[in-house]
């Protein structure tokens, strides 16, 4: 952000998620409204989905646990502690009690010591992420072979390709947030590319990126239209007077069917229905199937046995 407020030359959607973006940005808009759009949203205003799907679960009698407590861990980064933060937070109001916080490097793949520490405490819920595969990989399989009884949510496990490969059957029960391949066009997408690459693509980290692209290719087209000419001051002219007044959207991607802002919600995207939104998904034998928000459930949640 630095960077690009020294040179003004206009960023849109990158995947800096955590609310250190925002406070930079709300710190002096003019300065660092060059990064303009953010490709994805703070944690909070996603993982509340987790929430009110496990409430709702409760609510509904599909889930009883004996008591409302949870251990809650992450990568030792802003993303690990700002997703953490906000569900633990966001849990606590509908009346958990955090038992445990642990955070560790990005790097860890030894996990046992902590997860024993869950294992005598027995927490109902374990809520967490981490952005690296072999740290979501060995945390989830020994979180089983240590016999771990609690329901988990691990936050982007689904954004790699690769991630039932790696995991395997402990990957069962898993709670994730991810977006999926819902239009046509993004179905061919993913078929295109795995005829190429040989492997599925994440609709996150493809299918995500491939939608910021042609975000910014419309944006710098209608840039052109409006201006004339297509220059870092135009653009940084269009995102001040159409991006971040709520004038402009791209409704064109892939993934999402809706990518825009307002002045109350800059740097960050709307999130919601029919903006941006991701579905709460459980995993069972490989296959993720949405549990959340009740108009999208093609399941029920399923307690792990």
């Amino acid at each position: 952000m630095e960077v690009t407020a020294k040179h003004q030359i206009p960023h849109v959607f990158g995947f800096g998620a955590t609310e250190v973006v925002n406070e930079t940005y709300e710190s002096d808009p003019e300065t660092y409204g060059y990064w303009a759009f953010k490709g994805w949203p703070s944690p909070k205003k996603l993982s509340i989905s987790y929430v009110q799907a496990l409430e709702n679960a409760i609510d509904e009698g599909l889930w009883a646990p004996e008591e409302k407590t949870v251990a809650i861990f992450g990568e030792d980064t802003d993303w690990g502690r700002s997703f953490a933060a906000a569900i633990k937070e966001q849990l606590e109001a509908e009346g958990w009690e955090t038992v445990a916080e642990e955070y560790f490097a990005i790097d860890q793949t030894e996990f046992y010591p902590l997860l024993n520490k869950f294992n005598d405490l027995n927490p109902a819920l374990m809520a967490g992420t981490s952005t690296a595969l072999p740290v979501v990989s060995n945390f989830i399989k020994q979180a089983d072979e240590v016999g771990l009884e609690s329901l988990i949510i691990m936050d982007g496990m689904g954004w790699f390709g690769e991630w039932y490969e790696s995991i395997g059957e402990a990957s069962n029960y898993i709670l994730d947030q991810i977006p999926g391949w819902a239009t046509d066009e993004g179905k061919a997408f993913a078929e295109e590319f795995e005829a190429e690459a040989g492997f599925p693509p994440s609709p996150s980290a493809g299918g995500l990126s491939y939608d910021g692209v042609n975000f910014f290719l419309a944006m710098a087209n209608a840039t052109y239209d409006e201006y004339g000419e297509l220059t870092s001051e135009t653009i940084y002219q269009f995102i001040q007077e159409n991006l971040t007044t709520g004038e402009w959207a791209y409704t064109d991607g892939i993934v999402m069917s809706n990518y825009s802002t307002t002045p109350d919600d800059v740097p960050d995207p709307v999130v919601g229905q029919g903006y941006y939104i991701f579905p709460v998904l459980q995993y069972i034998d490989g296959e993720s199937k949405v549990i959340y928000p009740p108009e999208w459930a093609v399941q029920e949640l399923a307690p792990k046995p």
